[in-house]
């Protein structure tokens, strides 16, 4: 399943802390049998659990989804510097070579 996807489902659950399947449909613009297999995936690797209340089943994230959630937005945040780095090497590189012109 997409990783984009897994991450959109944790911040979901993070923001709203709990939610029901049809909660994640409507936010996530995503068909039931897109979102089941990958919730199901996710139970499996501890990043959610799965409750029912009052004949309904709600999700939420866990502790382990929280740290992928943070470890995930760290690597975004490195890849972004990186590319911001290298935008600003490339920028200094042509005012190097129009100031020698």
């Amino acid at each position: 399943m997409s990783l984009e996807l897994r991450k959109k489902v944790l911040r979901e659950l993070n923001e709203s802390e709990v939610l029901h399947i049809r909660k994640l449909i409507h936010r996530l613009d995503i068909s039931t049998s897109t979102l089941k297999p990958l919730l199901a995936e996710m139970i499996e690797q501890g990043l959610i659990e799965k409750f029912s209340h009052g004949g309904y089943t709600f999700y939420r994230i866990t502790s382990e989804g929280r740290d992928y959630l943070m470890q995930s937005h760290a690597e975004e945040s490195v890849e972004i510097n990186k590319e911001e780095q290298e935008e600003s090497k490339e920028d200094k590189e042509k005012e190097n070579i129009n100031a020698s012109s």
